[in-house]
């Protein structure tokens, strides 16, 4: 205890005294020095103490991924949340400790790896190449999951945490088999309403101190976990993991003035998610083509490429557009928009649904097989449409501009939804995991 708070200078290797060499006492470099001396010993009044062991933030590891922009926003959001009372640490699983098994990223040196030809095959719109890269995806997973668990227990043993998250698919299973042989809790956050690519080797008997989460409080989202068995005590629903942004209240008529918005004309968000995709420019084209009053708001994600395509679309009088890179005000955007036309991914059809937007959902170029629950979810809610040809979209938009009353039903709808709310149930849950550490 007495060494736990002792001052600090006192464990200080102090120089040994050195008589100075006759005549140089004068000089202005010793003086200098003596007064640096005098200023660096501490007084009685000034002395800091170390603090004691107990109020030590625990250690929390997130495993997070590039693949998409939705893992990105939920460790992001994590860290928010719970970084004032933990050291939370975000790790890219895929270019840090399980790098070794990225059959791409070992052949380029490390220039490309598999979430970047991922990310290429989303932004291009090549649905059917997605679904056969995440089926090869699971079986390499399932191949290479001994290998996967010696390389997290190595890591682990370095530097082991109080609490493992997870916010990834298809490494749960290696992840939960070495945190059970460490005594470590873990907890898989899921970010999609199918999570069944969460649960990639994850199996019967479970570890007592693992807890699987799910978005909503859903029929058709249980089903999906039904076969795995995990007991109900060990699922927990929390919400889907948004930012916490997204529960904030906001100003509408301040923000439209803040992002120089038209007054008198209904506002269309066109927003493809995090990694962006070719499909943002043609649904531009086909707005303009519309000869409609509206202003389009354009989130490109990280695809900055499309700015200079968007910006040779001839727009039609009374079509005015606001076009943004990689922003962190999509919640903002999201809620002055009048209709949200995007991708079919959990992420942003979640944001929208919060801050009740109605929303368009883009199936031109097919459905990853599993976003297909996002869209039955939303369509049985009737929150949302589904676009399968540009062509429709001069029947469905007007319904949104010239019908109040169309939408007012929508938003009704949205509002009168029971969810539970992250931003409220992340904290208890984590504490709870923490404390089995």
């Amino acid at each position: 205890m007495c060494l736990l708070y002792a001052p600090r200078h006192a464990f200080r290797r102090r120089a040994p005294y050195r008589k100075p060499v006759s005549g140089t006492e004068d000089l202005p470099i010793v003086k200098f020095r003596r007064k640096l001396a005098r200023q660096a010993k501490p007084s009685v009044s000034r002395r800091k103490y170390t603090k004691a062991s107990s109020s030590i933030k625990k250690n929390i590891v997130v495993f997070s991924s590039t693949g998409g922009g939705g893992h990105t926003a939920v460790s992001g959001g994590l860290c928010r949340y719970l970084g004032d009372r933990y050291n939370v640490t975000v790790l890219n699983s895929l270019k840090t400790i399980h790098s070794p098994i990225d059959t791409l990223g070992t052949i380029t040196f490390g220039k490309v790896c598999g979430e970047d030809l991922y990310n290429f095959f989303l932004r291009c719109g090549w649905t059917n190449l997605l679904r056969h890269y995440s089926t090869a995806g699971t079986k390499y997973m399932g191949w290479r999951h001994g290998t996967l668990v010696k390389l997290t227990m190595n890591y682990f043993k370095e530097d082991k945490p109080d609490l493992v998250i997870s916010v990834i698919p298809y490494l749960n299973g290696a992840l939960l088999e070495a945190c059970e042989k460490l005594n470590i809790p873990f907890l898989v956050l899921t970010n999609d309403l199918d999570t069944t690519n969460y649960t990639v080797k994850v199996h019967p008997p479970y570890y007592k101190k693992f807890c699987y989460t799910v978005p909503f409080d859903d029929e058709e989202v249980w089903d999906k976990i039904k076969a795995l068995q995990i007991p109900k005590d060990q699922v927990v629903v929390t919400g889907f993991p948004l930012r916490p942004e997204f529960f904030t209240p906001k100003n509408v008529p301040k923000l439209k003035r803040k992002f120089k918005m038209p007054s008198g004309k209904p506002i269309v968000m066109v927003f493809m998610g995090g990694a962006g995709s070719q499909s943002s420019y043609r649904y531009v084209r086909t707005l303009a083509r519309l000869n409609m009053p509206m202003h389009i708001i354009v989130c490109l994600g990280r695809n900055e490429r499309l700015r200079r395509n968007i910006s040779k679309i001839l727009l039609p009088e009374g079509v005015t557009i606001s076009v943004f890179g990689f922003t962190r005000r999509i919640a903002d955007l999201m809620v002055i928009s009048d209709v949200l036309i995007t991708k079919c991914g959990p992420g942003s059809l979640c944001e929208a649904l919060c801050l009740k937007v109605p929303m368009i959902l883009d199936t031109t170029h097919g459905i990853i097989w599993w976003e297909q629950l996002n869209i039955d979810f939303m369509m049985k809610h009737r929150f949302a449409e589904q676009l399968s040809d540009y062509n429709n979209l001069e029947k469905i938009l007007p319904k949104y501009f010239k019908d109040s009353s169309y939408t007012d039903q929508v938003k009704k709808r949205m509002n009168s939804f029971k969810y539970r709310r992250f931003d409220e149930t992340i904290g208890p849950l984590v504490d709870q995991m923490v404390a089995m550490a």
